[in-house]
């Protein structure tokens, strides 16, 4: 048998046993790592792109370091014509859990793993933090859907 030969089964032998410890992890110890979150476990919020209930506005996330930190920034833009019609910083990185947009306004709500959940009110124009705002019943935080799901 020639070494190229040799080297090939080698590398393919390794790569299978890899493979298998990959899907051998997924399935036995998946359930174990709470930090890793299901789109199920993040309540309303989502850190995806999200379009605002009537399709007017999308909002993206973006990581950006903000001194030493990286920080969430929410880009909203103007969907029919792509402008930028707004933005601002949200939460450290690692903290963010995601943001959702109120069913009939463009108020934009943030979860955060040590802020809480906040909202970042729509008035002529801007996006402005609102630490008054109440939050209407049916924006489900992270942990209310934990909740929900033992029942």
């Amino acid at each position: 048998m020639s070494m190229m030969r040799k080297v090939k089964i080698v590398v393919l032998v390794i790569l299978a046993v890899m493979i298998l410890l990959f899907l051998y992890n997924r399935i036995f110890f998946q359930k174990n790592k709470p930090d890793l979150l299901q789109a199920e476990e993040y309540g309303s919020f989502t850190p995806d792109d999200v379009e605002s209930f009537d399709g007017k506005f999308a909002a993206k996330q973006e990581v950006e370091k903000l001194g030493d930190v990286n920080y969430v920034r929410v880009y909203i833009y103007d969907i029919e014509s792509g402008g930028l019609a707004g933005d601002f910083f949200a939460e450290r990185a690692r903290d963010s859990w995601g943001i959702c947009w109120e069913k009939d306004n463009y108020n934009i709500w943030i979860q955060s793993a040590d802020a809480g959940i906040y909202c970042y009110r729509y008035e002529d124009g801007t996006w402005t933090r609102d630490q008054y705002a109440r939050r209407p019943e049916y924006i489900v935080s992270r942990w209310e859907a934990k909740e929900a799901s033992k029942e």
